[in-house]
């Protein structure tokens, strides 16, 4: 029951990339594949969003559980400070350095200019999704996740309202195009955060759990925050710098056709995997909760048993995407060439989905024993595999596209292995930390 409303709410970004998706690739295949470039650069801050309000989650979850109810409002608002800075600086690197660092990358200059143009209104969502993502973490914490459900279906909606309306026109406005669907996202993100801070203040959850509304801003708690977040955003947000490097050797290497069906495995790859990370939120929460309550004879049985349910589920839809390919491709409006790439770009893809649904849970396992940095150095020897194997399958072999997504059974093989050696190591010797 905790699992399916986290799904939900983190299933809104990756709608909004999909619909985005969905529109653009019936503007043309060009607009598809700069989608890809422009969604993944998003992804990257968004990401270090989720980084920072799973450590929130963490922190807030673990005061709950030792009923310490004053910590919990005074943590989140400082998070929202830190989510204020990092909103800042994703806005400078956009607006003063971005196209240069396409073109240094190797993009060409009109795809650059198009990406550019189309980042530089994207980017406001920004600091109204980290403000959607904290609060989701409050509700979590204090169990009240059936509201997720409400801010969610009102995003999304938003979305493919203004999706269409701004990227085609009528009703008075005028078709924008490809740049219609960065306003449609920012106009949908300001919507999802109103509506999860509507809900906050309208049932009063602070008086029904007895949680103070004052706070006071204190810097050691300032930085207690950031030491526990960094790690977490850091890890995230590497992860997906190395997808996005990933898509720009794409864009390199491949024909705008091939770029076009790599966004439509992203999208693909996106939403499955909300479902396992939502499993890995409720894996950080529960045991995060039970160590709080001094419960560490239950933590690998707990874990087991969440991941028996998020296998299950992962292996039913890989299994239902597999029946029915071209219904998936088809929504995109391309030509028969493109669902035939797609196709054989799936098969990889669907096997990796069931590695990611196993690497996530274990690694927030780690994340729940509080050790970030060690969750900091898994990433990282994950990311330089998959960064290895990509630059030879690409760049050096210049392999098919569906070789170069092998990358991804690199990626969670490698963060599986290191994950679960710390748990057995935690769990058999008292003194890992």
């Amino acid at each position: 029951m905790l699992t399916l409303p986290i799904s939900l709410a983190r299933l809104v970004p990756e709608l909004n990339f999909l619909f985005n998706a969905i529109f653009l690739g019936h503007l043309g295949t060009k607009e598809l594949a700069y989608a890809a470039l422009t969604g993944v650069y998003y992804l990257i801050f968004a990401a270090m969003g989720y980084g920072l309000s799973n450590a929130i989650l963490s922190l807030i979850s673990r005061q709950a559980g030792e009923n310490s109810r004053e910590g919990i409002i005074n943590t989140l608002r400082h998070g929202y400070l830190v989510a204020a800075v990092l909103a800042l600086l994703a806005f400078g690197l956009t607006f003063f350095g971005f196209e240069s660092i396409l073109q240094i990358a190797g993009v060409s200059r009109p795809d650059a200019t198009a990406v550019k143009s189309f980042l530089d209104i994207r980017i406001f969502g920004l600091i109204f999704l980290y403000g959607y993502q904290l609060s989701n973490s409050y509700l979590i914490c204090i169990q009240e996740t059936r509201w997720l459900l409400f801010a969610s279906v009102i995003e999304s909606v938003a979305n493919i309202v203004f999706d269409y309306w701004f990227i085609f026109g009528g009703f008075g406005i005028q078709a924008m195009g490809f740049n219609g669907a960065a306003y449609a996202s920012v106009l949908s993100e300001i919507i999802g955060f109103a509506a999860v801070s509507f809900v906050i203040v309208y049932k009063k959850f602070s008086l029904k759990y007895d949680i103070p509304e004052t706070w006071k801003f204190r810097f050691s708690l300032m930085k207690k925050v950031f030491y526990q977040s960094s790690p977490l955003m850091a890890q995230y947000a590497i992860s997906i710098i190395a997808w996005w490097i990933f898509y720009v050797m794409i864009n390199r290497n491949y024909s705008y056709e091939g770029q076009a069906a790599s966004q439509a495995m992203r999208n693909l790859f996106g939403i499955s995997g909300v479902f396992s990370w939502a499993f890995g939120a409720t894996t950080n929460t529960v045991l995060s909760n039970i160590l709080g309550q001094g419960k560490k004879h239950e933590f690998h049985a707990t874990l087991l048993r969440i991941m028996k349910i998020s296998c299950f589920g992962m292996l039913v839809f890989i299994l239902v995407i597999n029946l029915v390919p071209q219904w998936i491709f088809n929504i995109y409006g391309q030509k028969e060439s493109f669902n035939f790439v797609g196709t054989s770009i799936l098969r990889v893809v669907t096997s990796a989905m069931l590695m990611l649904t196993i690497g996530v849970l274990w690694l927030n396992a780690v994340v729940a024993t509080g050790n970030t940095r060690y969750v900091f150095y898994t990433e990282f020897v994950s990311i330089m595999a998959y960064l290895i194997y990509v630059y030879f399958a690409v760049e050096v072999y210049h392999a098919s596209i569906a070789t170069a997504w092998m990358s991804e059974w690199i990626y969670w093989s490698v963060m599986f292995v290191l994950s679960y050696g710390y748990i057995r190591r935690w769990l058999t010797y008292p003194n890992v930390p």
